[in-house]
């Protein structure tokens, strides 16, 4: 069994602790535990993306990545407005 830590990109960017059993893919932990779509999904761990295929190691950290909708240089400048 490992563990690992799953953050998605929601408001509160809650981090979810799962034990998942040894040989665990992307893929599986997206389609079987979250019951998402993978072929719509960026996932990444510790801060890089990986392919779907990646085998999870224990204590990875598993982070869902939303699409940038507006430049963070643009949504600034009109929340000072």
């Amino acid at each position: 069994m490992i563990e690992v830590i799953v953050c998605k990109a929601t408001n509160d960017y809650h981090a979810e602790h799962l034990i998942l059993n040894e040989g665990t893919t992307l893929h599986e932990l997206i389609t079987k535990v979250f019951k998402m779509n993978a072929e719509t999904v960026k996932v990444g761990v510790y801060g890089k993306l990986k392919e779907l295929s990646y085998t999870l190691k224990d204590k990875d950290r598993v982070e869902f990545y939303e699409d940038i909708v507006t430049s963070p240089k643009i949504a600034r400048k009109k929340r000072k407005l």
